[in-house]
């Protein structure tokens, strides 16, 4: 799909072995991860987040506000747009054992497909893999749309890079209707060609996703739903978050509360569009993408452990993309 980076990373001795060397098993290791944690809830635990995902389902249904609290059902605020709710009919008549088991395959794919198609040789991919495991395992286990996040970012770039406007605006889109910060990629649209095709593109997928719970709900139902998701969404605290935003604020540091933190990451992701190196090397913009992805977490005022699979792979490309040494190494 796009031409492979030249820059090897160290390869410490486990990593030599046939079997860490190879994507495909390691794709393998990351299914069956998926498949065991996915049992682990579905016999062991429950799970209030994919019972909150389920119920949105049958709330969009019955006409009812999907942002009010239903204890009765689950104790998790349901934050995602109208459309996830609709999205969720293809799960929520699953029995909800075996739904959180495709669910958690579901988000699983994306981000194994991102990865691989990355225009990385099979070694720093191996590493990104073996390097956001963790972390996947953690998303899995809360049955989040964290590794679906990271992967339509990713896949916005990759896409771009290949000339495909109409699907990088695709996911563009859809990841925004997961998460509404995912709209951060959007700023990828800048270094290609063809900016307003991909303005009008994404314009049209927008309003194909805005529209498609109509046909569950009427227009004023509909837009009374979108306008009680943009209330939560400026609800949202950072109280609990684990961002540097949300450390900030509170530590109460004097004058530097969250807009002033928020703005320092905006600057510090708005700051490499002024050097042209970065919309012509390649290797310059994966490095950006790695900048984005971290940006999304780590100033990203709702932030909770499940969504450090985001930050992750951005952490693993700045270091399979960078020169190496013993600093790094330590500082990875």
């Amino acid at each position: 799909m796009a031409t492979h980076c030249k820059t090897m990373i160290l390869s410490p001795k486990p990593w030599n072995r046939p079997f860490f060397n190879d994507p495909a098993k390691t794709r393998w290791v990351y299914v069956a991860a998926c498949v065991l944690v996915s049992l682990k809830i579905m016999f062991l635990e429950t799970c209030d987040n994919y019972d909150c995902f389920q119920a949105s389902h049958f709330h969009l249904v019955k006409q009812w506000d999907l942002y009010l609290m239903f204890p009765a059902e689950h104790h998790t605020e349901y934050n995602y747009s109208p459309f996830f709710a609709w999205l969720m009919g293809a799960f929520a008549y699953l029995p909800n054992k075996l739904g959180i088991l495709v669910w958690n395959l579901f988000n699983l794919f994306p981000f194994l497909l991102a990865v691989r198609w990355l225009p990385l040789d099979k070694t720093q991919q191996n590493f990104l893999y073996w390097f956001c495991l963790i972390e996947y395992i953690t998303a899995a286990e809360n049955v989040q749309t964290n590794a679906t996040v990271a992967a339509c970012i990713m896949l916005v770039v990759v896409y771009q890079m290949a000339g495909s406007t109409s699907r990088a605006a695709f996911f563009l889109v859809a990841g925004a209707f997961f998460k509404i910060y995912v709209l951060t990629a959007g700023v990828f649209f800048l270094l290609y060609p063809k900016r307003g095709r991909f303005f009008l593109q994404a314009l049209g997928w927008a309003l194909l996703f805005f529209a498609a719970p109509l046909t569950l709900v009427s227009l004023d139902q509909l837009l009374f739903l979108y306008s009680s998701w943009f209330q939560r969404l400026q609800l949202q605290t950072v109280r609990d978050s684990l961002s540097l935003t949300g450390l900030v604020e509170r530590a109460q540091v004097p004058g530097f509360g969250q807009g002033a933190t928020i703005l320092l990451g905006l600057a510090t992701v708005l700051l490499p569009l002024f050097f042209p190196s970065l919309y012509q090397q390649r290797k310059k913009q994966l490095q950006y993408l790695a900048l984005v992805l971290m940006f999304t977490v780590v100033f990203n005022p709702g932030v909770e452990s499940p969504s450090y699979i985001i930050a992750l792979p951005g952490v693993a490309l700045w270091y399979v993309l960078s020169e190496k040494n013993r600093g790094q190494f330590w500082l990875l």
